[in-house]
């Protein structure tokens, strides 16, 4: 089981921050993106980090708050994980892309965070051993 927290946290930081990469590189690539071909597919992206951040938070967190008791990385990682489907299914759709992309990166930063506690705390604060 710890294997599988401390890997979860490692996969969660990874698509925390694949997702604070996509919405801080966003508006530069915006213009772009007609050009790409890419503009009918960026909810689908959007979709899809979802998924790939939520996964990493639940195998993650649940677990870690289960084994450590560290109730703020729980909750960091509850606020990030509201933060994010906020941003992504409603604030998107009511006051548009640029409040989208705060209110993503506001949840990526949080979810790094609770990533990062949970990791520190279920790893004794020692070396990356699910990378070894």
């Amino acid at each position: 089981m710890k294997g599988l927290i401390r890997c979860a946290d490692v996969a969660g930081l990874a698509a925390s921050a694949l997702c604070l990469a996509h919405c801080l590189a966003l508006p530069l690539l915006l213009a772009a993106f007609p050009l790409l071909g890419l503009g009918a597919e960026h909810h689908a992206l959007h979709e899809a980090l979802l998924v790939g951040v939520t996964l990493p938070a639940l195998l993650a967190l649940v677990p870690g708050y289960v084994k450590h008791r560290d109730a703020l990385a729980l909750l960091l990682g509850v606020a990030g994980l509201g933060a994010l489907l906020l941003a992504v299914l409603v604030v998107a759709a009511r006051m548009g892309e640029l409040a989208e992309t705060v209110g993503a990166v506001v949840s990526s930063v949080l979810l790094l965070a609770a990533h990062w506690r949970n990791y520190r705390y279920c790893s004794g604060h020692q070396g990356d051993a699910c990378l070894r």
